[in-house]
């Protein structure tokens, strides 16, 4: 996904007779290196206009032109400006070096274009006077991946009617001088890539801060988007960490999967077993010591960290699930399961009985009275692959579409346009819908077992979405403070991210059967 980006920061007004802004040239400079530092745009991809302080419209218009020629579906195009800004009279324009622009028709220009995505930083007094017209939609038969970070988004320096500064330490702008910090702060990498709702995050955090300790010059950033989800920087090259995985089949059973679940003082293992015949649970006991043996000298983790703290360390402790066949196993229905532990544990602890369980041969058992019954349920509730497909594919749509719009009131709030009656208010209209179809998740047959992941992700992200509804209830408005809500709010979008990427991860890895159904 390549970043095309047009920096434009105007410091000659004098053929206008407007004050000149002398640190607009340094700006483009600060700009263009964090955008090569901080996000690895390609410096030839980067076109810059004001390096001798003059920016005519023509020449704007021109070079704008010139990029859009050459953007590609997939391309990110950035437009950044710096310069003299107003409301004429009520209409936001940006001010070049002959005459105004109006913003809102760049903006709507910069939406007609064919990048996938594209991000609009405006540096200007009154910045904050634009709209974004329409809320992401996720169509019934679009694909996560081509709606996550579709859309256009726009940053501005400062609300409707105030200014933007200088900076009075540095000889850039203010708003631009945290701008470029954000863009380049490397702890904001995950997984190599840096998300846009992090960068603005920082860059809000930073302003904040600022205007806390300065209330003379304040200044309101503002936020508006109508972009599925958010948009993800590729800033460095990233190999996720390959775990090891292990199989084994004896004429008795088969060792159908092992994780690590490590704990920081404890190595430890969870193995899913196939019995192939109706063991007592005196044989499942011998088979389990000779599973621990197996399992013992095994090296498998989540990643790096833990490899490092356990490798070539025997497991303390070992939990074993048996089933009757594959299908238990890929829907979690076990006839038991087991602890085995080293002397280096608390036996007393890991072993003590309650309930239905019973110490075999050393083995901790936990049997399962429900197996039968849950099988037989789990059975005649799994449904077929294109009606799981078809009925989940619908909720989640309506899902997504709702949290947008939430998200989109939401951030009306941060940005002070709207109280928090108001921001309430449009919330209670949405929560009827979310509560509908978050219900009927549960009325879901269960998947196939190779749409296992995918509706699991599907449901994470349910359960996501449906968390935007719990912090301005009733309740939590009587229980909650105003800044504890607004905390868990930007958790849960945070979350509600992550639960997305999550899902378009899911979706590639099982993209034949999607593709297929929605062709039937």
């Amino acid at each position: 996904m390549p970043i095309k980006a047009l920096v434009v920061g105007v410091s000659d007004y004098s053929a206008i007779r407007q004050s000149d802004l002398p640190f607009c040239v340094n700006d483009i400079a600060a700009v263009t290196k964090a955008l090569i530092d901080g996000l690895s745009v390609e410096k030839e991809n980067i076109f810059t206009l004001g390096n001798e302080g003059v920016v005519n419209t023509s020449d704007f218009i021109e070079t704008l032109h010139l990029m859009i020629a050459n953007i590609k579906e997939d391309d990110t195009f950035i437009l950044y400006f710096s310069g003299h800004g107003g409301n004429l009279p009520d209409e936001h324009h940006l001010l070049f070096s002959d005459k105004p622009i109006s913003t809102q028709v760049i903006i709507k220009f910069l939406d007609s274009i064919s990048s996938k995505n594209k991000l609009i930083i405006l540096d200007s007094c009154m910045s904050g006077n634009f709209r974004v017209e329409e809320t992401s939609v996720f169509d019934l038969n679009a694909n996560v991946i081509d709606f996550f970070g579709t859309g256009y988004a726009v940053i501005s320096s400062s609300n409707a009617t105030q200014y933007s500064w200088g900076h009075p330490a540095k000889p850039l702008s203010l708003f631009t001088s945290f701008l470029c910090e954000a863009l380049t702060d490397r702890l904001l990498i995950k997984k190599g890539n840096k998300s846009l709702y992090d960068i603005q995050k920082l860059l809000f955090l930073y302003l904040d801060v600022w205007n806390k300790n300065n209330p003379d010059i304040m200044q309101k950033p503002i936020f508006r988007a109508n972009i599925g989800g958010t948009i993800l920087f590729p800033v460095e090259a990233y190999t996720p960490y390959q775990s090891e995985t292990y199989y084994y089949e004896s004429e008795d059973y088969i060792i159908y999967d092992v994780e690590p679940s490590h704990s920081s003082i404890a190595k430890r293992y969870s193995v899913k077993i196939i019995l192939k015949s109706p063991f007592s649970f005196e044989e499942i006991s011998n088979i389990n010591h000779e599973i621990v043996k197996r399992v013992s000298g095994l090296e498998i983790y989540k990643g790096k960290r833990e490899e490092n703290k356990w490798k070539n360390k025997t497991p303390n402790i070992i939990f074993s699930y048996f089933g009757r066949d594959e299908f238990d196993i890929t829907n979690t229905n076990y006839i038991c399961h087991t602890t085995w532990v080293d002397e280096t544990q608390d036996k007393n602890w890991w072993y003590r009985l309650s309930g239905k369980c019973e110490i075999i041969n050393d083995i901790h058992f936990n049997f399962h009275t429900y197996y039968n019954t849950l099988k037989i349920f789990q059975q005649d509730n799994t449904g077929e692959e294109i009606s799981v497909i078809s009925q989940t594919k619908e909720i989640i749509s309506n899902l997504i579409s709702l949290s947008e719009k939430v998200i989109r009131n939401y951030n009306e709030f941060l940005n002070e346009t709207k109280t928090e009656d108001e921001f309430v208010q449009e919330l209670n209209k949405l929560v009827p819908f979310i509560d509908e179809w978050c219900f009927a998740v549960s009325e879901l047959d269960l998947p196939p077992k190779e749409l296992k992941n995918w509706s699991l992700a599907c449901s994470g992200l349910a359960g996501t979405i449906h968390d935007f509804t719990l912090f301005y209830n009733d309740h939590g408005l009587t229980t909650r403070t105003f800044d504890n809500r607004i905390a868990c709010m930007n958790i849960t979008k945070d979350r509600y991210y992550k639960e997305l990427e999550n899902l378009r991860t899911e979706e590639q890895l099982v993209s034949s059967l999607l593709y297929s159904s929605s062709d039937q």
